[in-house]
């Protein structure tokens, strides 16, 4: 059984990824592909990301940029990623951090709208979750494992992006990383955040700049080139049809990214891993 455990550290900046804050995380983007200065959506919240990714198409399209549930009349006209996953024979899952009641129902709602199998909060801490994470990846049909920490999000809301807090909860969001790299041996470890922060404000992330647009995206395991940094412009777009390449199935029409084939050392459908 393919494999990907897809990680959203929402709120990191790539300007927070460094070998004394985020070593684990430095190392990873220095061993495989990264692009450093990919761009999220607009607008830039974590809702309307979410909604990308579980849809591959923008906000424009899906129509989901504040929490709440108008965007389900849509639903039916969009080919969200766990369906055509599920459609595949691929299961897939959530695993994420304790979150806020409202936080836990926006969540839900998305992970049930998209056709996801399982929703689990794992813990208060970062590496809590990645070693729930972790054990979720290795089961034998374990799919695609979404692991979601807002630990920066959090510091950066609360005391400001770059501030001695964000620092701390960009180290305690490196040590999950650091468990999670373990996977790269039998798994396709996707790592990447929803939005910046602190372009404008410095206690927000949703207007417009490029501080709060780019985002890290590193690809790191099986047949993923080592040692690249990806040229072309790369979006969040790109990250749905690149899961469903890798698992070998095919890429719906309306999907408005495209496959990240330069991350890959195969253009071809990649080889199963075997565990």
């Amino acid at each position: 059984m393919r494999r990907v455990v897809l990680v959203l550290a929402d709120g990191v900046r790539p300007d927070a990824i460094t070998p004394t804050d985020m070593p684990s995380l430095d190392a990873l983007a220095r061993t495989y592909t990264i692009a450093l200065r990919a761009r999220t959506v607009r607008p830039s919240r974590t809702v309307a990301a979410l909604a990308s990714l579980a849809t591959g198409v923008a906000p424009e399209t899906h129509g989901l940029i504040e929490p709440g549930l108008g965007f389900l009349a849509r639903l039916p006209a969009l080919r969200p990623l766990a369906r055509e996953l599920s459609r595949g024979g691929v299961p897939s899952q959530v695993v994420a951090s304790e979150l806020l009641p409202a936080e836990r129902a926006v969540l839900w709602a998305l992970t049930k709208a998209a056709g996801l199998g399982k929703y689990r909060s794992a813990g208060l801490r970062a590496r809590d979750v990645a070693r729930a994470a972790q054990a979720a990846a290795l089961a034998p049909s374990a799919g695609l494992v979404f692991v979601y920490l807002n630990d920066c999000d959090q510091a950066g809301h609360a005391h400001g992006w770059m501030s001695p807090q964000y620092r701390a909860a960009a180290v305690e969001v490196d040590a999950a990383i650091g468990v999670l790299a373990d996977l790269t041996e039998h798994a396709l470890v996707i790592v990447m955040a929803d939005h910046g922060g602190g372009g404008v404000s410095t206690h927000d992330h949703a207007e417009s700049h490029p501080i709060n647009d780019h985002i890290p995206l590193i690809l790191a395991g099986p047949d993923v080139t080592r040692r690249h940094q990806l040229t072309r412009q790369v979006s969040l777009l790109d990250v749905p049809p690149t899961l469903l390449w890798w698992f070998g199935l095919d890429v719906p029409p309306a999907y408005e990214g495209r496959v990240l084939t330069q991350a890959f050392t195969r253009t071809s459908d990649p080889v199963e891993a075997v565990v």
